[in-house]
Order: C-alpha cells, then sequence, then structure tokens
C-alpha cells in the first residue's frame, strides 16, 4: 500500500548559528535550543498540529490550517524574544522559519514533496527571527488574524522548479537586514546609577535616588542618547556595583556615578562619567549647592554630560525653564517622582500624591506638579488600589489636561493622559495624545509602553508587543505593568503559554494579573492551576463576575473581550447561570 498524499501546511525552523553559538557555549545552546523545542512541541499541538521530526538545530512540523501554523510560528518568535531578553547580544537564540501549504506524504518521522522543500527554502531566506511564508499561507491567513505582512517578491528558491511568491509574517523583533540588529548600539547607551549617600543620612539617600530618577529624565529627551530607564538604575547598588556584569548584561557603553554629601553650607554633588567595562574615566568634577538651586545644578550637570557624549548637540526646543530655581520646593518635587517610579504600594502613591497637589498649590504655574499628580493618579488606577476607580480615573486626566496647558511639551502628561482616554472610550484621542509622547520622548521606556496599552484595546497585538519589547530594551528591570500588557498581547493573540510565561515575571501578582493568568491555564485545559488561580481572586474578591471585566475592560470593538470572557467562563469565575466549580 502506497503512502497517502495529505494537503497540509508545513512548518520548518531552523536556529540561527547554530554552530557559532555551540562552538561558544556547547552545554548552554544544547539547554537552549532542547527547551525552546519543547515548547514549539508544546505549541504546535495547542494548534492541532503534528511535530515531525526535530534534527539538532531544526524543527518539522505540519498543520492542518495555515492559521495553526501562523500562530505556532508567532507563538515560537514571541517565546525567544522573551526568553532572549536575559541573555547578552551575543547567546541569544534566534530562529528562522518557512511556511507553506501543499499536498505531502508523511510516514513516521519522515515528510516527503516539493512542498515540503520549499518550506524549508523559504526558511533559509527569512531574515534571523523572522517567518517567511508562501502566497498560499498569506491569503489563507490574512482575513482570519491581525497579521502584518510585508513582500519580499517573486523568489527562486534552490532546486525549486517554480518562482515562488514571498511574504514576511512580521513578529515584531526580526531582524529584516544585516544593519537592523545593530541599530541599538548606534547611539550611546547610558546608565545612570543612584547617587550614592551616608547611610546615616536616610533623607539624603533618598534625595540622591530622586535625583537620578529626574537625571535620567532629562537625559531621555536627547535623541542622541538610549538612557536605561530610573527602574533599571535603582536596581542596582552604587556601592557594590560590578561594571563588567552590568556591561555584559546591559550592552552599556558609559555610565554616570556619583556621590551626594552635606555640607556646612549646603550640599556637594561629585559627579563622574565612566566608559564600560574598563573603567576609564573621561569627565569627573564635582559642585557645592544650596538645596533651593538643586534644580540649576542638575540642569547644567545634564548638559555638561551630553556636551562629553556626544559633543555639540542642541537642547530640546521646549524644555521647561529652569531660570529661576529658587521658586521651587525642588527636593519634594524629585522626591515624589522615586515615590511613583518605585511603586512599592499604596503608601508611595498616597505619599506621592501629597507632595504633588502641596505642589500644585504652592506653585500653581509649575506643570510638572500637574504631570506628577497625574501619574501618581493613574498609578493607583491601574494597580487597583484606588477605592473609587472612576473618580481617581477622572482625577487623572484632570491634572494631566491642566499640565498640558502648562506645558503642551509634557511627554508624561501626554502619556498620563492618553491612557485615561483609553478607559474613556475615546480610542482616536487616547492614540493622539500616546503618539505625541512617543514624539516628545522616544527614549522614555514608560511612554512606550504606555502607548503599548493603547495598541491592545484597540485590538493590535501583535503591535502592542513590538512597542513593549521595545520598551523592556531599554528597560530591563521594568515594573509589573509592562509584563501585563505584553500577557495581554500574548493571550489576545492566542498565545496562553507565552501569557504565563510573561505574567511569571511579575514579583507579586494581584488580582488582575491572576484572573489572565487562570484564563491562560483554562485555555490550555489545565484545569487545576485555573482553579488555583481563580480560587486566590474570588478569595479576595467574593462578589466578582465576569461581567464586571466585561464591562471594566476598555477595548474599541466589544468583541475583542470575548476570548477573555471566554477563559475567565471555563476557569469557572462566576457568571450568568453559572456557579464556580
Amino acid at each position: 500500500m502506497s503512502p497517502k498524499r495529505q494537503r497540509l501546511v508545513v512548518m520548518h525552523c531552523d536556529i540561527v548559528e547554530f554552530s557559532r553559538l555551540t562552538s561558544q557555549d556547547e552545554d548552554a545552546t544544547f539547554h537552549a535550543v532542547r527547551e525552546g523545542f519543547k515548547r514549539a512541541a508544546l505549541l504546535v499541538s495547542d494548534h492541532g498540529g503534528e511535530v515531525i521530526n526535530t534534527a539538532g538545530d531544526s524543527l518539522l512540523a505540519v498543520f492542518p490550517t495555515a492559521l495553526a501554523a501562523a500562530r505556532t510560528a508567532l507563538g515560537l518568535q514571541q517565546y525567544f524574544a522573551l526568553t532572549n531578553r536575559k541573555l547578552t547580544e551575543t547567546e541569544r537564540l534566534r530562529a528562522r522559519i518557512g511556511i507553506h501549504q501543499g499536498t505531502i506524504v508523511v510516514q513516521g518521522d519522515q515528510a516527503f514533496g516539493n512542498d515540503v522543500n520549499i518550506a524549508a527554502r523559504l526558511q533559509k531566506i527569512a531574515p534571523p527571527a523572522g517567518i517567511c511564508i508562501s502566497k498560499s499561507v498569506r491569503d489563507a491567513i490574512d482575513k482570519n488574524l491581525e497579521f502584518e505582512f510585508k513582500s519580499i517578491g517573486v523568489r527562486a528558491l534552490r532546486h525549486i522548479a517554480e518562482p515562488v511568491s514571498a511574504f514576511l509574517l512580521l513578529s515584531g523583533h526580526e531582524v529584516l537586514d544585516p544593519t537592523r540588529e545593530s541599530t541599538q548600539e548606534i547611539r550611546p547607551r547610558l546608565l545612570v546609577l543612584p547617587f550614592a549617600a551616608s547611610t546615616h543620612d536616610p533623607a539624603l539617600g533618598d534625595l540622591g535616588e530622586a535625583l537620578t530618577v529626574d537625571l535620567i529624565g532629562a537625559l531621555s529627551r536627547f535623541r542622541e542618547l538610549s538612557v536605561f530607564a530610573p527602574h533599571t538604575a535603582l536596581s542596582y547598588d552604587n556601592r557594590y556595583f560590578d561594571q563588567r556584569l552590568a556591561e555584559q548584561q546591559l550592552n552599556a557603553r558609559f555610565m554616570v556615578n556619583g556621590a551626594l554629601r552635606r555640607r556646612r553650607d549646603g550640599l556637594r554633588l561629585v559627579i563622574n562619567l565612566i566608559e564600560m567595562p574598563y573603567g576609564r574615566y573621561l569627565w569627573s568634577e564635582h559642585r557645592d549647592f544650596k538645596e533651593q538651586n538643586l534644580a540649576g545644578a542638575q540642569d547644567a550637570i545634564t548638559r555638561r554630560i551630553v556636551t562629553t557624549l556626544v559633543g555639540n548637540i542642541e537642547h530640546r526646543a521646549g524644555l521647561p525653564p529652569s531660570e529661576n530655581p529658587a521658586c521651587l520646593d525642588y527636593d519634594a518635587i524629585i522626591r515624589a517622582r522615586h515615590l511613583v517610579y518605585r511603586m512599592r504600594g499604596p503608601a508611595d502613591i498616597d505619599q506621592a500624591k501629597s507632595l504633588f497637589e502641596k505642589l500644585c498649590k504652592t506653585h500653581p504655574a509649575f506643570a510638572s506638579a500637574y504631570s506628577g499628580l497625574a501619574l501618581s493618579h493613574l498609578a493607583q488606577f491601574l494597580m487597583g488600589w484606588a477605592s473609587n476607580p472612576s473618580r481617581t480615573l477622572k482625577q487623572a486626566a484632570h491634572a494631566a489636561q491642566l499640565a498640558l496647558e502648562l506645558d503642551p511639551a509634557d511627554s508624561g502628561a501626554h502619556a498620563a493622559f492618553g491612557v485615561t482616554q483609553i478607559w474613556h472610550r475615546e480610542h482616536d484621542r487616547a492614540m493622539n495624545h500616546l503618539d505625541q509622547a512617543v514624539l516628545l520622548n522616544p527614549n522614555d521606556s514608560d511612554v512606550s509602553a504606555a502607548r503599548a496599552l493603547g495598541l491592545i484595546f484597540r485590538g493590535k497585538p501583535l503591535a502592542a508587543f513590538t512597542a513593549l519589547e521595545s520598551a523592556l530594551e531599554a528597560n530591563p528591570f521594568a515594573p509589573a505593568w509592562y509584563f501585563w500588557g505584553l500577557a495581554i498581547s500574548f493571550y489576545n493573540s492566542g498565545q496562553y503559554r507565552n501569557a504565563i510565561d510573561a505574567l511569571q515575571c511579575i514579583p507579586v501578582l494581584n488580582r488582575f494579573h491572576r484572573r489572565l493568568l487562570a484564563a491562560s491555564y483554562a485555555q490550555l485545559g489545565d484545569t487545576a492551576k485555573a482553579i488555583q488561580e481563580r480560587d486566590q481572586v474570588m478569595a479576595e474578591v467574593p462578589a466578582y463576575s465576569v461581567e464586571d471585566s466585561r464591562e471594566s475592560q476598555p477595548y474599541e470593538h466589544p468583541a475583542h473581550v470575548d476570548p477573555f470572557i471566554e477563559g475567565l467562563v471555563a476557569a469557572g469565575f462566576p457568571a450568568p447561570g453559572r456557579n464556580p466549580t
């Protein structure tokens, strides 16, 4: 009896630079590839496919539909992107994937036919971390899912008689050409460490950390620099900093560190600019000043660092003036900002709000005070710490509007107002402000991540994933809401295992995270874990119903919330006509 020919979709996956990675670290590469292919096997199974074989650095799988194959390929590339975040550039695992639909013969752990060969050749022309598909696959999935495509023309493939129309299924992180991988290295990557202070002076230590946050914000306004976010900076201790390790982890070229000391007549700030990893001092100086003149010192230091790094650059038009810093309680400003950034609990936000509210009263023309107040209200709303969420959201929007009236170039105010408009279902207005925030301050990872929330609730999970990956690249020690957004984008793309991985990056899970975790487990058929997460949520909020989530999820198109509701119902959350199991 001759083998049966079947019409299937073939996916061929191959690891990029496998030989180099193996020669570099054989054991680590073997482990990474093994774990990657384990995840691939799970994804293939989740989408109704079958792994035919794995051989060294390659994997061959078949699927009943093109949509299933595309979802699997996208999920696998997103998995690699998530795990690569923990590795240096030279250690990262990237795959090329090719997908083609045709008639093939499957026999044991082998697949035969011209269409199998086409999938393999499409894989060969895919970029690193890319997915190359044939026109038949593109036509089959075009109307089924929010995918983005890029035509790469009609390609003559080796040992294939007829040319093939080829497309890239954009995953958001593929290296499209040899120069793209090094794009991040064109601009100097700068890490600003918290300014050290005496352990016997906690107030000065807080001031040093807060000044660090403010300096990072000012530096990030310069397009010539790539500056790590405050969350990254504050994760390091200046006293025990390993330059070589940080250079490997962050690929930072320059570092700013320093110390803050009290003097009889004021404060002394010692600041150094260091080239990594060898610790070569490029510039060092100290400045003495009164506490009320801290704003002026910060402005001068920022300009000096930038000049040293990139030469004579023009300061971005629209920066808030600081010619008269004595009129501001600057200590309170930067302390409040620090509390918002670290976001350790409701008490931090309450304290920040009190400080910003005081500043708004004493300095009603200072835009940054209102912008900070808006961010405080918004953090309280998003983290579920508001006793009256609706009122808190309105307060955030009002404060952001006041900040924008005073300073239309305040990127933080644009971002905060944009996020409030998402929950007011004003999606066009939200994206206008979020886009403007990114234009004003493209190096601010929080702004990029905020824009990703807008994309999520417009029903564009792939674009949101791309924005969040960019934010995570700039901020390796990101706050929890980055991963919450990433998990939502995964879930809405049907990548439930990746959603779980993203949520597990959050140190302390709240009820919002656990609902998504429960829904993800339920979608995968892991009932036991889904129930476990559901029970923790219901213990905290006994009156919760899935209809609460339907009403509170601010999707532009109501149908986009349905997959989440389905997952919650499958996890056993209370729904009309159904009781928890």
